[in-house]
């Protein structure tokens, strides 16, 4: 990794990273089958294929899931891995549970620390007597990147730890792995301009956009992005919502994915503010595809809005500096990893099927639960996508249980389209019923609450917190 002497500025650095697509570009790249690669519209990067583009594919599949980083709280970084529970635990073995899993066209995650090979940074305080400060080796970035993660939210509560000159590292950290393999990242940048700036990636003659922004601890001024100041765009300041909406809106796009940080944690259920930015605003008014919402670290229910998809709370991935979740409860206690499976019908993408797979040990090495464990985790997302909808657009999604414990949902169509697609959805069924005694156990789980009390505007500190980060 370059030395921090011989760093470049980070604006050298986004045009180096450029360069250097470019120059594998001249290298030739076979044209014969849809390759994935960076938009040339964006100024992050080049593309990558500047000849035809060839007939792209007429099937998608977009892996999702939640909070991630490898660290916990101001743990110093290492080429070799992460600490936990005393045991230091290498980046792939981390991911081996799930990375069978993770076999999309493209797969996103919020990327919940600062990406650095420095231990010398000095944490912000954020305001707060006892902050959460993430940090996270590069090598545990590449690690993801291996696995198959290809579009990153860097947009949370938890991109200045480390203030501007940790936002910068990960910037220039994400520059660089941009340089060697087509990823796409939003929400932070050197000025609110690429702060706000979507993210591209292109297969074939399909364009995926792809914005992303979040909360601010405390609405800090000084991490807010300005004309010429680093740090990212504030979802709570409904102007830069509004900004990153209509920029995604805007790109010439075949999809377009929204990526937004937010939320009271432990609370299972959406506020009304997320109904009315991400349903009303961003899908029903704006038009964007697929909106995917996390923060709470638990996960929320599953929504069609027309021909949008909203999920409305992932839950965490995989991240040491957060708390073992089994003493939760039913409806608290997993991360959700999904599967969105587009098919292009009629020129435009279409979501014909969507897998969901309840994921524990999120905090040290994700993987499934047994089958049977795993379905009690379905029914519990059907419990809050029947509480979803509006009785017009918008309708909750409900998953049918499979053998191995996932669970599936399929348009009536799905299985009339043939090849992998048709044979996913080929015994599909709706949803059943909530078995009786389940459904009086997740009445009482599924409780709309956060961890803490509602409504409480004090700070938690490490020495009552339940959860192992920071509120806001």
């Amino acid at each position: 990794m370059a030395s921090r002497l011989l760093k470049p500025s980070l604006t050298k650095t986004l045009a180096a990273a450029a360069a250097v697509i470019a120059l594998v570009a001249g290298g030739g790249v076979a044209a014969e089958a849809a390759q994935l690669r960076p938009c040339a519209s964006t100024e992050y990067t080049a593309s990558i294929d500047s000849e035809a583009k060839g007939p792209g594919p007429d099937r998608l599949t977009i892996v999702l899931v939640g909070d991630t980083g490898f660290n916990s709280d101001d743990a110093p970084v290492s080429p070799k891995g992460f600490r936990k529970n005393g045991k230091l635990v290498s980046f792939s073995d981390s991911l081996s549970g799930v990375a069978g899993d993770v076999d999309g066209d493209l797969a996103f995650l919020n990327l919940e620390t600062v990406v650095t090979d420095r231990n010398d940074l000095v944490p912000d305080q954020k305001g707060q007597k006892a902050p959460y400060n993430f940090k996270s080796h590069p090598l545990g970035l590449k690690a993801l990147i291996d696995t198959g993660f290809n579009l990153f939210s860097l947009a949370n509560n938890h991109s200045m730890d480390y203030g501007e000159t940790g936002a910068q590292e990960t910037l220039y950290h994400m520059a660089v792995a941009a340089a060697e393999r087509p990823i796409a990242y939003a929400g932070i940048g050197s000025n609110m301009e690429e702060a706000t700036r979507p993210g591209c990636l292109e297969l074939g003659d399909t364009k995926i956009a792809f914005g992303a922004t979040g909360i601010i601890t405390g609405q800090r001024p000084e991490h807010r992005a300005g004309k010429d100041k680093t740090g990212q765009s504030s979802y709570r300041n409904h102007a830069d919502f509004e900004l990153v909406v209509n920029r995604l809106a805007g790109l010439p796009a075949d999809y377009r994915i929204l990526s937004v940080h937010y939320g009271l944690e432990g609370r299972v259920v959406p506020d009304k503010r997320q109904l009315a930015d991400w349903r009303a605003f961003a899908a029903e008014k704006k038009g964007i595809d697929l909106i995917v919402g996390h923060h709470p670290h638990v996960a929320q229910g599953v929504e069609r809005v027309g021909d949008s998809l909203i999920f409305y709370g992932l839950g965490n991935f995989m991240h040491p500096g957060t708390a073992e979740m089994s003493r939760f409860g039913i409806c608290r206690d997993y991360g959700l990893m999904a599967k969105v499976h587009l098919a292009r019908l009629d020129g435009r993408w279409q979501v014909e099927a969507i897998e969901a797979i309840p994921l524990t040990k999120t905090n040290v090495r994700p993987e499934r639960f047994p089958p049977q464990q795993s379905a009690r985790r379905i029914y519990a997302l059907n419990y809050l996508g029947a509480r979803l909808g509006d009785g017009r657009q918008a309708e909750g999604v409900r998953f049918t249980p499979r053998q191995d414990g996932s669970g599936l949902y399929c348009e009536a169509s799905a299985a009339s389209l043939g090849g992998k697609l048709g044979a996913l959805c080929a015994a599909w069924h709706p949803a059943p019923a909530i078995p009786k005694q389940l459904a009086r156990q997740l009445a009482s789980a599924c409780a709309d609450k956060p961890f803490y009390g509602a409504g409480q505007k004090t700070k938690r500190h490490k020495s009552n917190g339940i959860f192992g980060f920071g509120q806001f």
